[in-house]
Order: C-alpha cells, then structure tokens, then sequence
C-alpha cells in the first residue's frame, strides 16, 4: 500500500485512550466522570506488512467525556462522547506530470495547485454499554462489559470504525496487591470488537497501577488490536502504550498527565502525543 494510502485509509485509526473502566464495580448511586484531552501527530506510519513507512503528516485534537454510574451494586453503566479537530497534510503532488498531461491535451500551461490535506472537526466517537460482576476469586474480580460504538460517516474515517455501529464485548480480570508495601493492581481486558478497519478484532487491554505516594497513581496501559481475518494483520493490527500518573487532589477530584505512542500496527499511523484528564468521583 502506498504511503499516501495509508494516511487516508487509517489515519486516525489509535485512538488515545485514558485509563477507563476496569474490571470493578462502581457502588450503587456513585460514579465518576472523566474529561480527557489529547494533542497527537504523526509523520510515519505501518504499512500492510507492518514496516515503518514515511506518510503524509497529520495532527490532531480530542476532547473526550467519559461517565460510568453505578445503576446497581451489580450493574454499572458507562457512556462516551468525544470532539476532534483534525489536520492532515497534502500528498506528494507530481507538477510535472500534471504539466505534460495539460500539453498533451494541447491545455494552456496552468500553475496547478496540490489537493489539500485531509480536515475534519466535529463530533467524534460516541459510545455506550454496561458492566457486570461475573465472580470474584479470592483478590480477582471478573467482569463481562458490552457496549455498542457510533459515529457519523465523515467521522468514521478518522476512527477504527468501518460501520455506522460497532459492538464490543469484553472479558475483565482484575486484582489488587502490593508491591514491597505499596498498594498496586492489574486490570486485564480481552474482547472482541465488531469492523475495524482491519476487519474483526480480538482486543487486549493491560493496566498495571502502583501507588508510590498515598495521593499518586502511576498508570502503565498496553492497548493491542489483533485482527484474524486482516491478513497480514491477524500477527498486530495495532499496538500502543501509554504512561501516565494520576494526582489525587481532593476525595472527589484528581489530575492525569501523561504520553502515549503506538509502537506497532498494520495500516495505522505512528501516532505519538501527551494527554491530561481531569477526574470526578460523586
């Protein structure tokens, strides 16, 4: 696939991602809201055999909600809602050729001037589901989130999205422990995701967190997409990580800074960007 191609096809294909839902519950009556924003680029991206290819360069804005309520002890609901403004740069223009072909057609000589790059602002991903405790086991918590993921057909282009809907099914494990005296735990996702750009997906999702100070959270998430029946990209679809830490300043109110970057993928960008967030419990 040539360079270009890839940028068009899939240039917004990694979304930045906060540490969201996990495998716990929230209490009957409470919840908490997120409001994350990210600023991203990329100048390369992977091709269909996953190599480390020069593209178009783009940059991009998200400003993303995200809101889980506990509806029950049992039941919690979790929702999304996102804004993005988008930028792409042109592709490379061939003057010359676009000058011998206006020749041939014995056109007068123009001065031609290169498409423009790719541009969206507006709405973005739209989604919304439920989580419920399976089983706990000893320290593990086991959970089941199902969820449906919408978004408008220019928006679309810049998501991993193929369809105006997109159902996600996930498996969460979760466990608390410490590490020499400091509070820790481990959130593991795996799922499946309806129409990537790559065709179905299997994802997994790992979330480690340690407490070095009783106010910090040191987060380190691995965000991976595995696509069977993409080809080439049944090996990685996509792979990110992301470290960030989260500063708890009152009860109900916390902080995060941090970067996430994509490390690997089949048609998908080479995205690198900062994010922050601002936390709410109620």
């Amino acid at each position: 696939m040539r360079a270009s191609a890839v940028l068009f096809v899939c240039c917004s294909a990694i979304v930045a991602q906060s540490a969201l839902a996990g495998a716990w519950l929230m209490p009957s009556g409470r919840g908490q809201a997120i409001v994350t924003t990210t600023f991203a680029d990329a100048r390369k991206a992977y091709d269909a055999s996953g190599r480390l290819i020069e593209t178009p360069s783009y940059r991009k804005f998200e400003s993303r909600v995200y809101v889980e309520h506990g509806l029950f002890d049992w039941l919690t609901i979790v929702g999304e809602g996102g804004y993005m403004n988008f930028h792409g740069a042109a592709a490379p223009y061939d003057y010359l050729s676009v000058l011998i072909e206006e020749a041939k057609a014995g056109l007068p000589l123009s001065a031609p001037r290169p498409p423009p790059g790719p541009h969206y602002e507006g709405l973005g991903l739209g989604a919304i589901g439920a989580r419920t405790r399976l089983f706990t086991w000893g320290d593990y918590i086991v959970s089941l989130q199902a969820g449906a993921r919408a978004a408008s057909p220019a928006a679309r282009r810049f998501l991993d999205m193929r369809d105006p809907v997109q159902a996600d099914l996930r498996l969460l494990i979760g466990r608390p422990f410490d590490v020499f005296g400091l509070p820790a735990f481990i959130d593991a996702e795996l799922g499946y995701r309806s129409r990537g750009q790559n065709g179905e997906e299997i994802r997994a999702d790992f979330t480690a967190g340690l407490r070095p100070l009783a106010p910090v959270l040191i987060l380190a998430q691995s965000f991976s997409a595995f696509a069977p029946r993409g080809g080439p990209a049944g090996v990685v679809a996509a792979q990110k990580f992301q470290l960030s830490a989260i500063y708890d300043a009152t009860a109900s109110l916390s902080f995060q800074i941090g970067a996430i970057a994509a490390v690997g993928g089949v048609n998908s960008p080479a995205e690198r960007g900062l994010i922050s967030a601002l936390w709410w419990r109620y």
